[in-house]
């Protein structure tokens, strides 16, 4: 069994940001997205820089904050004040050429911050609306990257496209109910005895002032302390823990 331990929301806020790297640092992630389009995106790559980070993918959005790209190339994933439509309006509005031109350029701009990503994912539910989707997986395999799949669904037709991805996704270690060392322990006894990889979403990060005003999921410092006990407990012995960049064909 290999776990993959994703930050997602890198670049979100100085305290997400600080609360990433020392997942990435201390040993309790094993890898993170960066959002491309956040004032803390420049902050972030400064620190995946200075400290040397290789295990970080593009965490690509249409939902948070403003576009990459002016408001009146991408006019179908915008309100009238440039920012993206909520979530819940993503696929009431967005228009496949649209979506491609913003995630390309969400992609242009990491590389062209002189980084290497692991893997494409997404924030939020890419997964819900096909044309989104569509754009996602021929951008992924232009630019030949692991990414994301958090349904069999998805997951087959990334493979039938040739592109990597893990065998299994699990949102389980999310929200009040999922935030525990039971939820850690029950992924691991669920396919301990298989060659599986799997990710296993996070979202740690403090929480700061500015940070209470940008998100509705304030638990992450829970997250964070709930990752350190399982690794001081030996949750994960017996496992690999990888990032995308270890992943093979399958």
């Amino acid at each position: 069994m290999k776990i993959i331990l994703n930050g997602d929301d890198l670049g979100l806020s100085h305290s997400v940001n600080q609360g990433i790297v020392d997942g990435l640092t201390q040993g309790f992630l094993t890898s993170a997205t960066l959002m491309m389009n956040t004032p803390f995106t420049n902050e972030a790559i400064t620190y995946i820089k200075s400290l040397n980070l290789k295990n970080i993918g593009i965490h690509l959005n249409l939902t948070y904050g403003k576009s990459v790209l002016p408001a009146s190339e991408v006019s179908s994933l915008v309100d009238s004040t440039g920012r993206f439509h909520y979530v819940c309006m993503l696929g009431y509005y967005t228009q496949y050429v649209d979506a491609k031109k913003e995630l390309k350029a969400q992609i242009e701009k990491f590389l062209q911050a002189g980084l290497t990503p692991t893997h494409l994912d997404y924030h939020h539910y890419f997964h819900e609306v096909p044309n989104i989707m569509k754009a996602y997986l021929e951008l992924a395999k232009e630019y030949n990257l692991p990414v994301r799949t958090e349904t069999h669904e998805t997951r087959d037709l990334a493979r039938s496209m040739g592109l990597i991805t893990t065998d299994e996704f699990s949102f389980d270690f999310h929200n009040d109910y999922g935030v525990n060392l039971d939820t850690l322990r029950n992924i691991v006894k669920r396919y301990q005895n298989t060659d599986k990889t799997i990710e296993i979403l996070t979202h740690v990060g403090y929480i700061d002032e500015y940070t209470q005003n940008q998100t509705s999921y304030l638990i992450r410092e829970k997250e964070i302390e709930i990752l350190k006990s399982a690794q001081q407990q030996g949750v994960f012995d017996g496992c690999q823990l990888i990032n995308f960049g270890d992943l093979k064909q399958k």
